[in-house]
């Protein structure tokens, strides 16, 4: 199953912590491919996530 998440962090430390502690380290995950967005086309809200 695959699955696409949003990840909205404070700054690139913050989401490099998650990305390399928390999301590839999680049970059954097997594999992570990520897509970063330099500029904003349209603003939607996201949801953040809390300090890890």
């Amino acid at each position: 199953t695959d699955f696409l998440l949003k990840i909205v962090a404070h700054d690139w430390d913050d989401y490099q912590h998650f990305h390399g502690e928390v999301l590839t380290k999680a049970p059954h995950v097997v594999s992570v491919r990520s897509s970063l967005a330099i500029r904003t086309g349209k603003c939607q809200p996201g949801i953040p996530i809390s300090d890890i």
